[in-house]
Parts: structure tokens; sequence; C-alpha cells
């Protein structure tokens, strides 16, 4: 489940696909609650700055709640304390609409396969894939492809 903030109606849609898509590909049933704020660029930067010490405008940013998730997790790992009606609070995403427009334009292809980009590159990082150091890289950047193919977002 996926609470929204800022995102349009086919906003919402496509990152639903997205979301659907990351579970199903991971194998891991989705129990959680995510939430996910479609931002300015001075929220994103705010955000980036405060959090990151990086004071740019950047694409996504996300707050995953647990540190590192070894997938699949089952549900009666998680706490009470982890959870909001019954669903494990997983994250939050923020995603600059405005950046995301900018690089649909740069790479050549459509505002919804960057904004459906985004999205996946977001789940995966509250979900505890990361791309730091070169090994996590090639995991992480061939699923994110994976996915997107999945759902007919690949990369031209």
């Amino acid at each position: 489940m996926t609470n929204f903030a800022g995102a349009k109606l086919k906003e919402k849609s496509l990152m639903k696909r997205v979301e659907k898509a990351v579970f199903d590909k991971l194998g891991q049933p989705n129990f959680f609650i995510t939430d996910i704020a479609v931002v300015d660029e001075d929220t994103i930067r705010q955000y980036n700055r405060e959090t990151r010490g990086i004071d740019a405008v950047t694409d996504v940013l996300s707050f995953p709640y647990f540190d590192k998730l070894h997938l699949p997790v089952c549900e009666d790992e998680f706490l009470d304390s982890d959870r909001v009606k019954g669903r494990v609070c997983l994250g939050s995403i923020m995603i600059c609409r405005k950046r995301a427009e900018e690089q649909a334009r740069e790479y050549g292809h459509s505002i919804e396969r960057e904004m459906g980009f985004l999205t996946c590159h977001g789940f995966l990082h509250i979900l505890g894939f990361d791309h730091v150091v070169p090994e996590d890289e090639k995991v992480m950047f061939p699923l994110q492809e994976e996915i997107m193919s999945s759902i007919g977002l690949e990369r031209k």
C-alpha cells in the first residue's frame, strides 16, 4: 500500500504498477506501507541538504525505515511498533517532478518512463538495495532494468 502526496492521478497509477512489479520480481509479499511524495525543486534540495549534506537538486531521495532487509522477509519478523494499521512501514520516497521532466528530455524518453524508473529506484533503496560500491551496483542496476522492462518501460 502506498500513501501519495503531490502525485497526479496518472502518476499514482504508474507508481502502483511499479510497486507491484518490484515486489513480484523480488518474490516479496507486499505487507508494507510506503509514502511517496512528488515535490518541487526547493523541497528536494532542502531534504538533500539536510539528510545528505548535498546542497543541490536531485531526482529522487529514499528514506528506508530499516537498515538492510534480507529479502524475502516475513511479516512476523517485524514488531508491532513497525506497523501502521497492520502494515509494516517500509520507508519514504521523494521524487522531484521537474528534475524527472528534465531527465526524460535529456535521455530522450517519456516522462512516464522516467517517473517509473525513479519510483523503482526508490523502492529498491528502501528494500535494502544500493549502488555505492560496484558489487552492489552490478545487482541493483540490472534489476531496475528487468523490472522496468516487465511493465513495458524499458530504456530505448
